[in-house]
């Protein structure tokens, strides 16, 4: 890690540190945190049953002075248990974050623990009129699907992964203009480092809504690929429905396309008064193969998959949902069910379980079942 950015990172800890025990002004500045926990039990590399914990604390500061404002995120995360012990750990962390800024350490690492930092997110935005400018690492969200999300091509993340709300973000300069209450027209620029195995990337991207229905198109260059795309979402009846497609095009894969197509329901009878909550999707990629760690794109050994989703209230403080996806070209599937409760105003705890099969070759052979227990707690 480059010592200068290790040492902002230190002086951020001790900043935040001195913020807490210090007396606060008539007006401070907004800090906040959550601990995340998880418990997780499932096989390693020598499909070997074990146990291993995961505990990440994240601390946030941010402010606004006029039409400035900042936000940094800052996480400690400290991994012990068998995936430490795996022999196949060291091979898995070594390669580069894929960012442009290097600014993530290893603090300490035994045979049995693993303790990093990180900046998760660190931004500077400028907000005037309909005119709004952000430097920094920042989450580009773009995309309507409810499980794939193929135009987004600085943070895609597979629908397998165990907590798909942590994207890694993206160092780049988002402009965007709001030309109307509903149009907007946004570029995005992000640099790319060999050293970290990250593309440059350049894209334009514009929004507006007609009638009932929510429509971007996007251009952009990412590494060496000339890429496309078109998100369309809105209501048919009392029904969602969402188109997304990308087409790339002078890459590595040659041309190829990725297409998400669902739609989602709430259903409401006696049966299930507080509303029972259905999708579906479907994801079509035209560049299957071999699994690769990629930020780039989506990435799929089959080239059609379909995913179902559901979710019910049981109480006002359990909640259950489940995701299912299924290999339409080899016999294989993906079941993630998951328990949710409210323990506190300040504190969830789930109970998640994967429970991925099929025959060998299929999208999700590879996959050992894994069972969590996660605890947040915000502050």
């Amino acid at each position: 890690m480059n010592p200068g950015v290790l040492k902002a990172l230190l002086c951020l800890l001790v900043a935040l540190a001195l913020l807490c025990w210090a007396p606060m002004p008539a007006r401070a500045l907004d800090f906040s945190g959550q601990i995340t926990t998880l418990a997780i039990q499932t096989n390693n590399s020598l499909q070997q049953q074990g146990l291993t914990d995961l505990t990440r604390l994240r601390l946030k500061l941010e402010d606004q002075q006029g039409p400035f404002s900042w936000h940094i995120s800052y996480d400690n995360e400290l991994l012990w248990g068998g995936a430490v012990r795996d022999p196949a750990f060291s091979t898995l962390i070594a390669p580069p974050v894929p960012t442009f800024l290097d600014a993530t350490a290893t603090i300490r690492q035994s045979p049995s623990s693993f303790w990093r930092h990180a900046l998760y997110r660190g931004w500077l935005q400028y907000e005037a009129d309909a005119l709004r400018v952000t430097v920094g690492r920042q989450r580009i969200a773009w995309g309507s699907g409810r499980i794939w999300n193929p135009t987004d091509r600085f943070n895609p993340v597979q629908p397998t992964a165990l907590e798909p709300d942590q994207k890694l973000g993206v160092d780049a300069l988002d402009m965007q203009w709001r030309y109307s209450n509903y149009g907007s027209i946004e570029g995005v620029a992000a640099p790319g480092r060999d050293a970290s195995l990250t593309s440059r990337k350049l894209a334009l991207r514009w929004q507006d809504t007609f009638g009932e229905f929510d429509v971007a198109a996007m251009l952009g260059r990412i590494g060496s690929e000339r890429v496309a795309g078109l998100d369309v979402t809105g209501n048919i009846g009392e029904a969602g429905a969402r188109l997304e497609w990308m087409q790339s095009n002078g890459g590595a894969s040659g041309s190829y396309g990725q297409l998400a197509a669902g739609v989602d329901y709430t259903l409401h009878n006696d049966w299930v008064p507080r509303g029972l909550y259905l999708a579906v999707e479907y994801f079509y990629s035209g560049a299957p193969g071999a699994i690769a760690l990629s930020q780039d794109r989506l990435q799929s050994i089959s080239g059609q998959l379909l995913g179902l989703m559901g979710g019910y209230d049981l109480s006002p403080l359990w909640r259950l949902d489940i995701l299912t996806i299924l290999d339409m070209e080899r016999f294989g599937w993906f079941v993630a069910p998951s328990l949710t409760w409210s323990a506190m105003e300040n504190v969830d705890i789930a109970l998640i379980v994967q429970l991925p099969g099929g025959q060998q070759g299929s999208e999700f052979a590879r996959l050992n079942h894994l069972y969590t227990v996660r605890a947040d707690w915000y502050f």
